[in-house]
């Protein structure tokens, strides 16, 4: 009896945020292939006789503790154990339908005509916006919300095609580690220089940091670990009280003094 993949979300990483349809899927798999940012208590909801495989790539690296690995290996470890009978997971960490490489392992499924399902998690976005106590969109200042992410394929710089950037809120995946070249094609496609940001590391675990800037501040932004997600615009504006820590801890010491030494002249002399 030909076997099913399952390609599903595991959120931003607590197991509490998965879907109670994600959590069932897992528990019944035979096969979990799983990207690398998947914790440990979320592969612990697998049944303990489950094959459980890394095949995960992390910022270019092709290398995980299984060796070397590149798509066209995931998707023939899919089509292979699923023709065999196996019930198959694909757990990918956020949302698959978000710069998952859904569509490449959709495409290779449906060649191979292997029955598959597509199970929804928690994006990044979503999950960091709420760890930072802030909303995507607002009535008042954003009326709509872009998606996009700081690395494709072909290389191509961040765009706003019918968009007012001073009314959209940027949600911007994989942002690093060259912030410098992320702030300037955010102000290339007309972000103001002083718009608000927040830059939040591992959104949703325990190691979590959430840092609110200035568009000018975050190319001098360093130690941020991966994986990382920046909201850019009026919604990332601290509000007095909110949790967060001090963007001191991301700059340099030249730019985190008091903000009468961090100017604006300072940080564009900098940018030069």
């Amino acid at each position: 009896m030909p076997g099913k993949v399952h390609l599903v979300g595991a959120g931003p990483g607590s197991a509490d945020l998965l879907t109670v349809r994600a959590a069932a899927v897992l528990r019944a798999a035979q096969v979990v292939l799983h990207d690398d940012l998947v914790t440990p208590e979320i592969l612990a909801l697998a049944a303990p006789d489950a094959r459980i495989v890394n095949v995960g790539k992390r910022c270019g690296n092709r290398t995980n503790s299984q060796g070397q690995i590149n798509q066209a290996q995931i998707n023939a470890l899919m089509i292979w154990h699923a023709r065999r009978g196996k019930a198959v997971v694909r757990l990918k960490s956020g949302d698959p339908a978000v710069f998952g490489r859904l569509g490449e392992e959709l495409d290779a499924l449906r060649k191979a005509c292997v029955a598959y399902e597509i199970v929804p998690g928690v994006t990044a976005a979503s999950a960091a916006a709420s760890t930072a106590g802030i909303t995507l969109t607002d009535r008042n200042s954003a009326s709509a919300l872009a998606i996009v992410t700081g690395h494709n394929i072909r290389g191509d710089k961040l765009r706003t095609p019918g968009l007012d950037p001073q009314r959209t809120t940027f949600a911007v995946y994989m942002p690093g580690p060259d912030y410098n070249k992320t702030a300037r094609e955010l102000m290339e496609a007309g972000v103001d220089c002083n718009a608000p940001v927040v830059l939040i590391s591992s959104a949703g675990r325990a190691n979590q940091k959430t840092c609110f800037m200035s568009l000018l501040d975050l190319p001098f932004a360093g130690g941020v670990a991966a994986p990382a997600i920046l909201i850019v615009g009026e919604v990332a504006r601290r509000v007095p009280g909110e949790q967060g820590i001090d963007a001191r801890e991301f700059l340099p010491p030249v730019l985190a003094e008091s903000d009468e030494n961090r100017s604006d002249v300072k940080r564009l002399e900098l940018l030069a």
